[in-house]
């Protein structure tokens, strides 16, 4: 079987029920998810009845303007907040209880590495935090290393690597805990263009081989496009949910992907998209 058909399969298998009676469990759900923020007598609302299903192996990125609470709801998917109302489903669990039995890790903007530690050291302290055996962390290490192209690198200090390298260690990190769900707060956005969509091609061979479910935060429609199973638009604050886009790009997607007309057309529907959800806020 082709890596594409493999993908496709995932995400099929994902999306639709084994049998009548047996319903497959999203990789994420939000049903009327609302987030507000009291300051100061204040109160601002970012997220507001947010409905949201992802199937298990999707890839789905979410797009909109500054501040309409794109991080937010990743936030409280990744347990790192709690939602004012509606509640958030991690296959199945609560975002929690999903933290406690290490169903998810998260990729930042920035790398976030030690600077005192090596690369291989980064990316084994989740490890050693999860108690694993020495020899096991280290051998997931490498493997996840060797798979962003870092082989080689495990003995440098971050200072003696590039952005787009020091932002390898942090996927690599994250993937060594063998994640069922990715998510991803605007990973690549301090990168230069061509270090970034570097990394985009990286990315897409990452999440065939692995099969994570992925929620990928991004500014760029591009981005969204080209690496998405689907793209999800958001409205101003109060954040809502304007429109959900099924990118039927075929897998493998390789640089080439960008000249197709059909990657201008669903580029197009999502800035139409964009520019809807903001007309109507």
């Amino acid at each position: 079987m082709s890596t594409s058909d493999a993908v496709t399969d995932t995400v099929r298998a994902q999306s639709e029920a084994s049998s009548p009676m047996v319903k497959p469990i999203p990789g994420l759900e939000a049903h009327q998810l609302t987030k507000r923020f009291d300051s100061r007598g204040e109160q601002t609302v970012a997220l507001q009845d947010v409905d949201l299903t992802i199937a298990q192996g999707a890839f789905v990125s979410i797009i909109g303007p500054s501040g309409c609470g794109k991080s937010t709801m990743l936030r409280i998917f990744a347990d790192l907040m709690a939602p004012t109302d509606g509640v958030a489903m991690v296959k199945g669990r609560t975002p929690h209880q999903a933290r406690r039995d290490r169903e998810f890790a998260m990729v930042f903007q920035s790398p976030n590495l030690l600077p005192w530690k090596s690369v291989l050291r980064n990316v084994t302290l989740p490890l050693q935090i999860m108690k694993l055996p020495k020899e096991e962390r280290e051998a997931r290490a490498r493997e996840m290393l060797a798979l962003v192209g870092l082989d080689g690198f495990e003995s440098r200090l971050p200072h003696q690597l590039s952005g787009g390298m020091q932002q390898r260690v942090a996927i690599a990190r994250a993937l060594s805990m063998h994640p069922g769900v990715l998510f991803m707060d605007e990973p690549f956005g301090a990168l230069d263009e061509i270090t970034r969509d570097r990394l985009n091609l990286e990315l897409m061979d990452i999440w065939q081989r692995l099969s994570p479910t992925v929620l990928f935060i991004t500014h760029s429609i591009g981005e969204a496009v080209y690496l998405s199973t689907q793209v999800v638009v958001m409205s101003p604050r109060p954040g809502r949910i304007t429109a959900t886009i099924d990118i039927d790009l075929p897998y493998p997607r390789t640089a080439s992907v960008r000249d197709q007309p059909r990657f201008y057309e669903l580029v197009g529907e999502v800035r139409a998209a964009l520019n809807d959800g903001q007309g109507r806020a």
